[in-house]
Formats: structure tokens, C-alpha cells, sequence
């Protein structure tokens, strides 16, 4: 049969055909996309809105609050996984109702704090690229009023934050900046008054926006006719000198005052010149006179405390008595002068005296810390010349109990430490107690139920992981402060496991050395489960300060051999030689030199104990020891990356020695039943 082609008419109506189904299914196609993206938008809104929800709950914030949405960041400090590609703003309002408008280039999303549903629309939700999110405001304890705003523009840049406080309308203190953040002094600020916080920010291009929020400011006085004043060592010269002190009333009035009761734990009694009419007397302390110059000029201005004082936790204390009970607002302080007897830390205690009591002397000569802290100031630079700082007494009655900020775990081999990380928000009170629990998951996790253990008053516990039994934990933690003020807060769930060690090989790190020219151990000892001794070579070994394997490693003196040959003695160079192994070798202590060794027991072994023999009477003590085991089993991997150098990837520890000086007689050192634990958030 004879085969022909297409004819240019056939060919022409089946491209014709094409077209058409073109024509048709494209836009099909491309609406069904941009359906998709639609709805892939506002699914992302809906996300971003239940973070935001949920992060309004969890961390309390005052409503109604805003939060910026911009490059791929919700402000302040929200977590969410995946892109958000939106530009806008979510208000919370005082309900926990969210309102949106979010953009993404394409559609602008919006919800009302009554819609139950979030509307698209074309883009762009406004012309004014700037957007004002929450204006935070939170007292500084001690220092003042920060302000802070969340501005952002997704299409400008932000050149200019005018902050305003008002009050009735008129302005009280105002300022402009670049940065988006500025700190009030509390000195125009009255207690029990309402305040209007603004801001308004300007952008490159001429943009404008402003927003404001309404402050009640009130807080708690302090009133008391004593002050306890510590002054805690210092940090250069001779000394420790104060320049002059003053305490402001709410009318900012400066406060009479006399001085007693003066105790100086470097003359078991007063302060050097304290009763002296020329040098640093005390009646020096409130004269009105800030100049520091030298000895003689300065002794008329100046009261000093701690002279000739070069050794550490010397302090000095003395009352300061307004004569009767005082509404306190303002201190300020003057340190330095080119003496350069900085004080390290100064310390200030209110002291409540009960109707008809007197005054316990104790509390200045016993150093005792139970009373409520007003005033901490660590100085960490020497002031050269006098240098005022200025604190306010201003604690905010609406939430001054302690905030636990994060509960921070660690782990050290069986030792699980439990850390509280705390802010006193009524400022430097002081905490008086810790209570710390950690509970097993049982399903009974209210706070009034939960078995805390004994108050303490440290911000840290310690838990001793080889008590515990395998599960999930929860922790928890209580603080209280001086006033009584208590907060609790609980961590998120850990998993707790463990396992025995098994394996055929350990890595050996010798730490650093006290003596002076190198660090000697003297017998090693590994046992099974069994109780029986487990043999070992060691085929690999690096020593850092020869940058190669440690002096005598193969020879007659010190070499590998001697760590497993049952000889535990060690009295000099010669006779010791038989006895113990060298690393280190002529390395300066405390440089940080080691040693790491690969420990092969020949077969996977089921270790439990580990006994090593330390010192002798040359010293020559590691500082540290510690054992890992690896989840590589190749020993050229293993040489090359945890034996060569100093990293402890791949690597899990099994215990450690840690020595706190020389070890003059040989001792052994012994780890029983050692067990790989992991304490691990779910």
C-alpha cells in the first residue's frame, strides 16, 4: 500500500486544534496555581497567627500588643518553622482577638478581630511602607523607663525615632534618635500617675507613622531611716575611696544624713582617717564636694575605706541614718580619682527597724546578707577621675515578683546541673530561697502537687543521675526573694537514659600538669562486669608539647608498658622509671598542654570500672583526665580526628579526674560502674 504524508491543510488544522486546547487548559492551568499560592498564603497567615497567639499566652504580654512581620522574622521573639514571606503587622488586642494585615507582594491578607476568617486582596495593604508594632515600655530597675518600638519598612529606610512621654497632653521629657530605643530617667516621673508613651518614626523617603500607648506608672516606695553601705575590695592603687553619696528624695531633695557604726575587715574596726579633720574623713561622704586629685587635696573631699588593702574579699560596711524614716527615690554616688582606688563593688541593704528596737550591729560587722538589697553596682573600670553614677529607687508594684527567665540543664557524666536564670524585678532586693524538683512524668504536673525538694539558696542544684530510673522528666523551679515575692516556672519535658559501655576502644586525654616539667601516671586498670581485669595495648598515642608520642614512650624508662604492668610505685626520676608512664614531658604547667591515647582492649568489653594511680613525690599530677569512647570504630579515623587534635566530636564521655593541686603520695583514683547517660529534650 503506498504511504503518504500530511497534507499542509491537515497539518494546519491539527496546530489550529492545539491552539485551541492551548487557549483553553493554560488559563486552567495557571488560575489552578494561583489558587494554590493563594491558598498556600493565607494557610501561612493562618499559621503565623496561632504563633503569635500562642507566644501572647505563654509569655503574658500586657494587651492589646503588635507584632511585625518582616524577613521572615515575627517580632518580638517568636519561633516558626518554614518560610512566612509576608510584610505587616498582627495585633492581639485586649481580648487575645487577632487582627492582621499581613502582605506578600501579590495579596494582602486581613482579618478583624471579630472575623473568623482571613480576606484576600490585591496588594498593597497600604501606601506608607512603615509599620509600628508594639510600643514596649518596661522599667529598668535602678536606671529608668525603656521605650522601645518595633518599627519596620519593608521598602525604606528608618532614619528617625521621636520618643515622647505626656502627660495631660504636655510634653514632660522627649528625644530623637537613629536607634529605636531610648531610656527615661525617673527623675520627671511622678509615683500613682498616668502617662501617654509615643513614638514617631520617619523613614528616607518622608513616610510618617506614629503610635502611643497609655502608662500607668506607679511603684513601690522605699522608706526606712537606715541604709546599710558595703564596700566590697577594689580594683587598683591602694584603696578603696568614695567620693561622695547622696540620697534624693521624691521632690529630688537632697537627704541629711549622719554616719555610724562603721566596721573595716582590714582593721578589724574603723576605716583608716575615718575620724581624721584632713585626710578621708567620714563627714566627707555628704560635704557636697566631688574633686579627687591626689593624697593631700583629695583627703579633704573623699572618705577612704579598705587602705593598703591588696587582698581579695576584704570589705568595709557603715550606717547611714536619716535621723527618721525617709520616702527614698534617688542615690547618687561618686567613685574614681587619680589614686585609682576604685571600689570593685558597692552594696546598699535597707534596714526596717521595728517600733522601739535599736539598731543590730551585726548586720555591719558579721556581713550578713539576709536584708533586702537596694542598691548593686559591680565597676569593672578604674575611674580616673570622679564619676557620678545615679540609681532610682523605683520598683513597679504590678510585678515585682522574680522572673525566671530560662531554666538552663547541663551535664557532667552522672551530674546533672540545674541552673536558674533569674531577674529580681524588685531590682537588687535580693533572692532569699530556691526550691528545685525534678518529676517524673506522671501525669500530675499542677504546681501546689509537685514534691519540691529542700530550699536552698543557691540558684543551682546538682542531680546525681545514676539514682534515677530511665523516663521522661519535667523540671521545675520555685524563687523567692527578700520581699517574699515568688515565682515558679517548669522546663520542658527531658528524656532521660542510659547504657552501659560497651566497646573496644576508649580514648585517654592527661590534661595539663601542676610541677613544673611534666606529668607522670602511674598505673591504669580497666575491669568488666565480671570483675575481672580487662588487658589492653595502646597503638596510638599523640603528646601536644612534643607534637608527636611522649618522651621514654618506647623506652626503657617511662614507656607505654608501665601503665598496665601492675607496679604502682613512684619515688624519683630512676626508680619510678620502672613503674609509671611520662606525658608531657618539660611542658610548662598550666599552658594547656595534653595528651590523648587510643585504649584497644583487643574485643568489644562491657567496661565498669576504670582505676588510675596518680602523683609521687616529684608531683608531676595531671590537672585533668578524662575518658571518651567514639561512635567511630576506625582507629586511623579516630587518630586522625580525636587523638591529633583536641575535639570531641563523635565522641561520648565516660568520666573524669579532676585534680585540685599536686599529689605528693601515689594514689588511686577509681570510677565504679560507669555508664553512658544522656539527659535529652524531647
Amino acid at each position: 500500500m503506498k504511504k503518504r504524508g500530511f497534507t499542509l491543510i491537515e497539518l494546519l488544522a491539527v496546530i489550529v486544534i492545539l491552539a485551541i486546547i492551548a487557549l483553553i487548559s493554560v488559563p486552567i492551568i495557571l488560575n489552578i496555581l494561583e489558587k494554590s499560592r493563594k491558598e498556600a498564603f493565607r494557610d501561612t497567615v493562618y499559621h503565623v497567627i496561632e504563633a503569635i497567639e500562642l507566644d501572647a499566652m505563654l509569655n503574658e504580654r500586657t494587651l492589646p500588643f503588635s507584632y511585625v512581620v518582616a524577613n521572615n522574622e515575627i517580632i518580638p521573639n517568636v519561633s516558626m518553622s518554614g518560610k512566612i514571606n509576608a510584610y505587616g503587622e498582627v495585633l492581639i488586642d485586649s481580648d487575645g482577638k487577632a487582627k492582621v494585615e499581613l502582605d506578600n507582594g501579590t495579596w494582602c491578607a486581613r482579618k478583624g478581630v471579630n472575623d473568623s476568617k482571613v480576606m484576600l486582596s490585591s496588594s498593597p495593604c497600604t501606601d506608607n511602607p512603615i509599620i509600628i508594632g508594639s510600643l514596649m515600655v518596661e522599667i529598668k530597675w535602678g536606671e529608668g523607663l525603656l521605650v522601645t518600638s518595633t518599627a519596620t519598612s519593608k521598602t525604606s529606610t528608618i532614619t528617625n525615632y521621636e520618643f515622647k512621654i505626656k502627660k495631660d497632653d504636655a510634653i514632660v521629657e522627649s528625644y530623637s534618635s537613629s536607634e529605636n530605643e531610648h531610656l527615661f530617667s525617673f527623675e520627671h516621673l511622678s509615683n500613682n500617675e498616668q502617662y501617654t508613651i509615643e513614638v514617631e518614626v520617619e523613614d528616607n523617603i518622608g513616610h510618617i507613622a506614629n503610635t502611643s500607648v497609655s502608662y500607668d506608672f506607679s511603684y513601690e516606695p522605699v522608706v526606712t531611716r537606715y541604709v546599710i553601705v558595703e564596700v566590697f575590695e577594689h580594683l587598683d592603687g591602694n584603696g578603696a575611696v568614695i567620693n561622695e553619696l547622696e540620697f534624693l528624695d521624691v521632690n529630688n531633695q537632697k537627704l541629711n544624713y549622719t554616719v555610724e557604726n562603721v566596721y573595716d575587715s582590714t582593721t578589724s574596726g574603723n576605716p583608716f582617717y575615718w575620724t581624721s579633720t584632713s585626710y578621708w574623713s567620714k563627714a566627707n561622704l555628704n560635704d557636697g564636694k566631688y574633686s579627687y586629685t591626689t593624697n593631700g587635696d583629695g583627703g579633704s573631699t573623699s572618705t577612704l575605706f579598705l587602705y593598703n588593702s591588696n587582698m581579695t574579699n576584704k570589705w568595709a560596711r557603715f550606717l547611714v541614718d536619716f535621723g527618721e524614716a525617709k520616702e527614698i527615690k534617688t542615690i547618687h554616688l561618686w567613685t574614681g580619682g587619680n589614686d585609682k582606688r576604685q571600689p570593685k563593688n558597692i552594696k546598699m541593704y535597707q534596714y526596717p527597724l521595728e517600733i522601739n528596737a535599736s539598731f543590730d550591729s551585726t548586720y555591719i560587722e558579721n556581713r550578713d546578707d539576709s536584708l533586702s538589697c537596694i542598691y548593686d553596682k559591680n565597676f569593672t573600670t578604674v575611674y580616673t577621675t570622679p564619676t557620678k553614677d545615679t540609681n532610682y529607687f523605683v520598683y513597679p508594684k504590678d510585678t515585682k515578683n522574680p522572673v525566671i527567665n530560662d531554666i538552663k540543664v547541663t551535664r557532667n557524666l552522672n551530674i546533672l546541673q540545674v541552673r536558674a536564670d533569674v531577674t529580681d524585678p524588685y531590682y537588687s532586693s535580693g533572692m532569699k530561697q530556691y526550691r528545685f524538683a525534678l518529676v517524673k512524668d506522671n501525669g500530675n504536673l499542677a504546681f501546689n502537687q509537685v514534691p519540691w525538694g529542700e530550699v536552698i539558696k543557691s540558684e543551682t542544684m546538682e542531680y546525681d543521675l545514676s539514682m534515677l530510673e530511665e523516663s521522661t522528666y519535667y523540671i521545675y523551679v520555685e524563687a523567692m526573694d527578700n520581699a517574699s515575692n515568688t515565682s515558679y516556672k517548669i522546663s520542658k519535658a527531658y528524656q532521660f537514659t542510659k547504657k552501659d559501655v560497651t566497646s573496644r576502644y576508649l580514648i585517654m586525654e592527661v590534661y595539663d600538669h601542676f610541677s613544673s616539667n611534666g606529668t607522670v601516671v602511674t598505673e591504669l586498670e580497666f575491669y568488666n562486669a565480671s570483675d575481672q581485669k580487662i588487658t589492653y595495648d595502646i597503638p596510638k598515642v599523640y603528646d601536644k608539647a612534643r607534637n608527636g608520642v611522649p618522651f621514654y614512650w618506647t623506652s626503657s624508662a617511662w614507656p607505654k608498658i608501665r601503665l598496665y604492668d601492675g607496679n604502682i610505685s613512684y619515688t624519683s626520676n630512676s626508680s619510678g622509671g620502672a613503674s609509671s608512664t611520662i606525658f608531657n614531658y618539660s611542658s610548662s604547667a598550666g599552658q594547656g598542654m595534653w595528651t590523648r591515647a587510643l585504649v584497644d582492649f583487643s574485643s568489644i568489653q562491657n567496661l565498669k570500672d576504670i582505676k588510675i594511680w596518680l602523683g609521687g613525690p616529684e608531683g608531676r599530677t595531671p590537672k585533668e583526665v578524662h575518658f571518651y569512647v567514639s561512635e567511630s570504630t576506625d582507629v586511623d579515623t579516630i587518630y586522625e580526628k580525636n587523638i591529633k587534635v583536641r575535639e570531641n566530636d563523635s565522641l561520648i564521655e565516660v568520666t573524669n579526674f579532676i585534680m585540685s593541686s599536686d599529689i605528693k603520695p601515689v594514689t588511686m583514683f577509681e570510677r565504679k560502674n560507669v555508664m553512658i547517660y544522656t539527659f535529652q529534650p524531647k
